[in-house]
């Protein structure tokens, strides 16, 4: 059975159609003084339980905590958890003295009603060892490569070097060119910042990234892609956190924004739920 989480409700339809699945929906619920109520409204006993259900903001982690509870004292035979976006994962290691690892601490938490653990497209691979159980990281850099098609480029932009494998990945599935932006430091006060190799004159390029948070780093890519040269800018991620006024700065610097479904919205144009239906077929 499928266990649609309130934060990931469409996705979790579109699973179940694909895989034929029964789903128990969830209520869900904030009380007047802030705490969290859920509730499953299906009977779970003995069944082989899968929960969908993102992380972010804070309310879905809790519910997610409380949905595991409810399966196992409903007596559930097995719990899955599929998470599309894992909050907190951006924090997986100690930066300064004092600091927890969020991403190991929310594993750990996880993992107590958990049996398997999947998510897609985890800040850093190393996440995936911070769970006991067995854990796995989908990539949705295929989908979005198939959907960038629609654009017509000419060649897929990482907006930095950290994320070159995941748009050497889309590229791959496009058999298309591929490149990154280098950040080069002039002086004390000017960064310099353009393709490393490849001229992207009177072209279309589309930018693929994990996150989009705050969008400074991608429009920041669009602007100088568009003053290197480039005819259009598009910019997609797997998941479009848009904080503040993101969306809006975006789309003065790009000529289209898209994301997946991991975080259901507006920009929501690529869903993931051919992956997680492939998880399950997989089994099966």
């Amino acid at each position: 059975m499928l266990v649609e989480g309130p934060a990931s409700r469409e996705l979790c339809d579109k699973i179940s159609e694909q895989t034929g699945k029964e789903t128990v929906k969830v209520k869900s619920k904030v009380f007047p003084d802030g705490e969290i109520y859920v509730k499953l409204k299906g009977d779970v006993e003995g069944k082989n339980c899968t929960v969908v259900q993102t992380t972010y903001p804070n309310q879905h982690l809790l519910e997610l905590y409380m949905i595991q509870d409810a399966l196992k004292e409903n007596g559930a035979a097995s719990i899955d958890v599929m998470v599309p976006y894992y909050a907190y994962a951006r924090q997986d290691k100690i930066f300064e003295e004092g600091e927890p690892i969020s991403a190991r601490a929310f594993a750990k938490r996880i993992e107590m009603d958990a049996d398997n653990f999947y998510s897609i497209d985890l800040h850093s691979e190393k996440i995936v060892d911070f769970f006991d159980i067995p854990a796995e990281n989908l990539s949705a850099m295929p989908l979005l490569a198939r959907y960038s098609k629609e654009k017509d480029p000419d060649i897929l932009f990482s907006p930095d070097e950290g994320g070159v494998e995941r748009v050497k990945k889309a590229a791959e599935e496009l058999q298309m060119q591929w490149d990154y932006l280098e950040k080069t430091r002039i002086d004390a006060n000017t960064v310099e910042i353009k393709p490393k190799n490849i001229d992207v004159g009177g072209k279309s390029v589309v930018i693929l990234d994990d996150i989009i948070a705050t969008g400074g780093t991608m429009t920041e890519a669009a602007k100088q892609l568009k003053k290197a040269g480039a005819e259009e800018v598009h910019a997609g991620c797997t998941h479009g956190l848009f904080a503040g006024d993101a969306v809006e700065k975006l789309e003065k610097a790009c000529d289209s924004v898209f994301c997946t479904d991991t975080i259901e919205q507006e920009k929501s144009q690529v869903s993931v739920a051919p992956l997680f239906a492939d998880v399950i077929e997989r089994f099966e």
